[in-house]
């Protein structure tokens, strides 16, 4: 009989050989030959895939015989199996295979022994490649009649139908699920803002015109303190410094002249040639004097000053205007030549070396407070999260109003500015605690509406869809607390091409031809 996979309208049944993991497909097959069986079985060096029909004492029969190596997950090219089955008496029959018809398709025929229970096992010879495939038990049956009125394997659900030949042709792996220790964690919503005092505008400092033969550019990276642009103030709203400057040394030559004015009535009246009331004079014009003194110097300061408003230095009636913080710039009003009022904004300027990422952590995760040691940041539509070094944390302890979260703030570095003032992403919480679930690799996992989901290889080109619930995550492996369990094979590459092949809705009808 010509060995096929059976077409995409029957169904597919699922029945356990034994206590192994080798399990058996059965078709109900249309002629009058009886279904046909699949074998699939994993070791920890190669995978069998195997189709054969009912077993018949004294009958031929023909074993389709697919073999993967788990190293590569490509066809098995060289080499031969064949096929032990031993009896309750120790007696062994022995059924040999050919060499490869096509890259990792293998043909075993013989004619089976007396009918009854067998313990039977595929082995593999393919020079350093050494391999031996237990596979339960199985029955031969007397007749034709007997295999065809033997009891049937409950029909389930069809599988997604992934060949073979495609496996081997496309990206393809698979990894068994098995429970590993991972860090808790919790996946939360993020933003990257700046800084506490990282944002400064630099404004007019008063009415007037800004000079400037070339403007830093949006982007450009500047120390505090580097000169963006000058800008010349309108008299009338700023006193002209050098009449400042005139009026402070008046205010210092008055005073001048009230010190030797207070120390002649001092010695006159040492000499009894005025009154008392001569020398309270000239004090008090001292103090007077003094005091203007004061206020011309802190009115030039004061001149000073304002014009140094978002980091400006003085020379003369133009004014420099300064970076107050290092950061970048990322917008830049000012027009060489143009007027502006007092206050007006010409150039902004955002710290982006270090920044800080808000987590909004929500009330239900209020626990995490205090225990977060470890952070990654993962932007939309990357499948790996970026670790980040902290450099210190603040936790506001309270919930927002709006978002109904509490929002933690981390600062951390960004030297190489790949994390951009702005941007929204999810960040990962890791704690010192660790917990013991079943782990996948990132790569395992799709989402459909946002819902993630993997493929579980029930048999060798069969496919199963799950809907899973992810638990904590740990570079690039994640913990499924829901919907897949320990021991299970699920795809890790290639599993989008799985994805396109259950578009076929079951099993093709071409199949395999041995």
């Amino acid at each position: 009989m010509s060995l096929r996979l059976i077409c995409a309208n029957i169904s597919l049944l699922v029945v356990c050989l034994g206590a192994g993991s080798a399990c058996r497909r059965a078709t109900t097959a249309a002629d009058a030959e009886g279904p046909t069986f699949s074998v699939t079985h994993w070791t920890d060096k190669t995978e069998l895939f195997m189709e054969h029909p009912a077993l018949v004492a004294s009958k031929s029969a023909r074993f389709a015989v697919h073999l993967t190596k788990l190293g590569t997950f490509q066809a098995l090219t060289e080499g031969r199996p064949s096929i032990e089955l031993r009896g309750s008496e120790g007696r062994v029959t022995s059924v040999p295979g050919t060499t490869a018809l096509r890259p990792g398709a293998f043909r075993v025929e013989g004619v089976m022994p007396a009918a009854g229970k067998y313990e039977w096992r595929l082995k593999v010879d393919a020079g350093a490649l050494q391999d031996v495939h237990e596979l339960g038990t199985v029955t031969v049956y007397p007749s034709d009649e007997a295999a065809r009125a033997a009891p049937q394997p409950t029909e389930g659900a069809p599988g997604i139908a992934y060949l073979k030949e495609q496996q081997w042709t496309n990206e393809f792996a698979t990894i068994v699920v098995r429970p590993e220790r991972v860090r808790r964690s919790v996946r939360v919503p993020a933003s990257i803002v700046a800084p506490a005092g990282g944002e400064a505008s630099v404004t007019a400092p008063a009415a007037g015109r800004l000079v400037a033969t070339r403007l830093p550019q949006i982007g450009d990276r500047v120390p505090a303190g580097t000169v963006l642009a000058r800008f010349e103030p309108r008299i009338s709203a700023v006193e002209d410094r050098a009449t400042l400057v005139q009026q402070t040394e008046e205010a210092r030559a008055a005073v001048q002249a009230a010190e030797l004015d207070q120390q002649r009535a001092e010695r006159l009246l040492a000499e009894k040639a005025v009154p008392a009331r001569r020398l309270e004079d000239a004090n008090r014009n001292l103090t007077v004097a003094r005091s203007q003194l004061r206020a011309a110097e802190t009115r030039l300061a004061q001149r000073d000053q304002t014009l140094r408003a978002g980091g400006a230095g003085a020379g003369g009636n133009t004014f420099e205007l300064r970076a107050p913080i290092a950061g970048t710039i990322t917008e830049v009003v000012a027009t060489p030549g143009a007027a502006y009022e007092e206050g007006a904004e010409l150039f902004h300027i955002v710290r982006t070396n270090p920044v800080v990422v808000e987590a909004h952590l929500p009330p239900s995760e209020v626990g995490m407070r205090g225990m977060v040691t470890d952070l990654a940041f993962e932007l939309p539509g990357e499948n790996t999260a970026s670790p980040l070094r902290i450099r210190r944390q603040a936790d506001p302890g309270v919930v927002d109003a709006q978002s109904r979260a509490i929002a933690l703030r981390f600062e951390v570095d960004n030297d190489g500015g790949q994390l951009l003032v702005g941007q929204a992403g999810t960040a990962v919480l890791f704690t010192r605690e660790q917990v013991t679930v079943p782990v996948v690799p990132v790569t395992a996992i799709l989402t459909e509406a946002g819902r993630p989901y993997l493929f579980v290889q029930a048999e060798g080109e069969s496919f199963e869809k799950r809907m899973v619930q992810l638990g904590p995550r740990e570079g690039d492996r994640v913990g499924v607390v829901g919907g897949v369990k320990p021991g299970e094979r699920v795809v890790t590459r290639g599993a989008y091409d799985v994805q396109l092949a259950s578009a076929a809705k079951g099993l093709p009808a071409e199949g395999h031809v041995h």
